[in-house]
């Protein structure tokens, strides 16, 4: 597991960090935010921004949906059965709308102090900013909340917590790869993602740099990248990379059910060295790749352990 030196530095000694000093200035991936005070009524815009702010013990005041699960959109109410996330959330946030796209009407009257979110809301980052300060940051690759949250975690005064996010973070990692490494070993393990449906046929490719490649690259998995020309595999591309392990993610509206459902009813994917061992496994896109944060790893090695070493 590659670990940047500030990590080392707060393992080291994150007792000793002295708290914020206000104003403060914030590089983020749309500019350079001041925030004038300590901000008590943040809003997470997604669920990777709700992920980094749980993990540092802060609880949304508004919260902005992936706009997949935006089914009844009652803006202005308090949102209701948050994916993943829900159980850890406590404060009963105001429902702002589309994490890329919020309703800034709603934004505005929740009076918050600070905004937070992903750079696919740069968009909108002008008009976030004349509500709050805005920090919005990148997610998407690998080991990148490792980079963004000690930088929120000045942003709120909580370095002492981000200190202990990357203790437990580390040891999980460390705790989940001696078990996985031994018994996948040399292995190839691909991971894709399926929306199923008519699209069950197809499959895209998570890779090493990303987010979800990374993480379990760093959980001591061998993942391939494939033809690193062809980002969507079909039911033939899998056959010709013949993987020894395959990690399917059930996208959209499909689920882990019925991504083994559609996979066991292909004479093709049968043909898999990976499904005739029995190391096909089916989890959840929105874990695996939405959420992206401290929080939703420890979840994912979690199910990981369970699912793949089986007694």
């Amino acid at each position: 597991m590659r670990v940047p030196l500030l990590v080392l530095a707060l393992l080291a000694g994150g007792s000793s960090l002295a708290a914020t000093s206000y104003p403060v200035t914030i590089p983020h991936s749309s500019g350079n935010t001041t925030i004038p005070a300590k901000p008590m009524r943040i809003v997470a815009l997604g669920p990777h921004a709700l992920d980094l702010l749980l993990s540092l013990g802060i609880q949304p005041v508004g919260y902005g949906e992936a706009s997949t699960f935006i089914k009844t959109p009652a803006f202005g109410s308090p949102i209701r059965d948050i994916r993943v996330l829900g159980s850890r959330v406590t404060s009963n946030p105001v429902n702002v709308g589309d994490r890329f796209s919020p309703n800034l009407e709603i934004l505005a009257s929740l009076k918050p102090d600070l905004i937070v979110g992903e750079d696919y809301a740069a968009q909108v980052y002008p008009q976030l900013s004349r509500v709050a300060p805005t920090l919005l940051f990148k997610g998407i690759d690998r080991s990148e909340w490792q980079k963004t949250l000690p930088l929120l975690a000045k942003a709120v005064d909580r370095e002492a917590a981000y200190a202990n996010v990357l203790k437990t973070y580390t040891a999980d990692v460390q705790a989940a790869r001696s078990v996985l490494t031994p018994r996948f070993k040399g292995q190839k393990v691909l991971v894709v993602w399926t929306g199923g449906g008519e699209g069950k046929n197809t499959f895209d490719v998570s890779k090493r740099s990303d987010w979800t490649g990374g993480l379990l690259s760093d959980l001591g998995l061998n993942v391939i990248d494939g033809d690193k020309n062809e980002a969507v595999l079909s039911v033939e591309g899998l056959v010709a990379l013949n993987p020894d392990v395959v990690i399917v993610l059930a996208s959209g509206t499909s689920t882990p059910t019925r991504a083994r459902a559609d996979w066991t009813g292909s004479a093709l994917t049968n043909r898999l060295s990976a499904t005739q061992k029995g190391q096909v496994y089916f989890f959840d896109y929105h874990l695996f790749r939405r959420i992206r944060g401290p929080i939703a790893a420890q979840l994912i090695e979690r199910q990981l352990v369970k699912e793949m070493i089986r007694k």
